[in-house]
């Protein structure tokens, strides 16, 4: 049981990840497009821009599978069941077009072969209709009942069990893409719960690792908003 004293689970940290999650996968298909045919040096900077992208889905999609279901179930069962439902359904579905996604990625990367560059753009372009439609119905109808029965020490929990399994060298370039579109206060709420050593750097660190990253893979240190995509 949640105490009513603690606060809860503030909604604009999905949307940090979520608009992340939309603004990466949303411009994935150009950058595979603009990689020549035949450069396989290329071909495998962009391939592990993807790879990682799919690892942060998966291990943000089983942190709600583990954690979140089982949470809202128990305390709002009435409430949430129907949606929990929905939410499971969609991400077998993501889970599908995912592992499709890794597919072609390991198909391209072995030879950067035009044929295998398009099919990695239409792979992603079929996962990227169903992964808006989730966010989606999850930001309207699932984050509000986070925000009354989750608390946000809980949440964290749930952050740090997910990072766990992410290598430590990338976690402040995955910050760095959230910090992107992130809402400022949020921001400064999610390092105040970083670890001590990290609290000073982890800003600055984030911020270059995110410029550096962009313009490798997307040419800018500023690339289109997931508002704009």
């Amino acid at each position: 049981m949640t105490n009513d004293a603690e606060p809860y689970f503030d909604g604009r940290e999905m949307y940090m990840v979520h608009n992340m999650l939309r603004r990466e996968f949303g411009l994935t298909p150009e950058a595979v497009r603009g990689v020549a045919a035949g450069d396989l040096d290329r071909a495998r900077v962009v391939g592990a821009h993807i790879t990682g992208l799919t690892t942060v889905l998966h291990h943000h999609h089983h942190g709600e599978d583990e954690f979140v279901w089982p949470a809202l179930l128990e305390r709002a069962a009435g409430e949430v069941k129907a949606i929990v439902q929905v939410m499971e359904s969609q991400h077998q579905g993501i889970e599908k077009a995912v592992s499709e996604v890794d597919a072609a990625v390991e198909s391209w990367r072995g030879g950067a072969a035009a044929e295998s560059r398009e099919a990695l753009a239409v792979a992603v372009a079929r996962l990227l209709p169903l992964l808006k439609e989730h966010l989606a119905v999850e930001e309207e109808h699932v984050v509000p009942l986070m925000e009354k029965h989750i608390t946000a020490a809980e949440w964290n929990r749930i952050i740090q069990t997910a990072a766990a399994g992410v290598d430590p060298e990338s976690l402040p370039l995955s910050f760095g893409m959230m910090m992107y579109e992130g809402d400022p206060e949020i921001i400064d709420l999610v390092i105040s719960n970083m670890p001590p050593e990290a609290r000073p750097v982890i800003r600055d660190l984030a911020g270059q690792a995110f410029a550096a990253h962009s313009e490798l893979i997307h040419g800018t240190a500023t690339p289109r908003r997931s508002t704009e995509l």
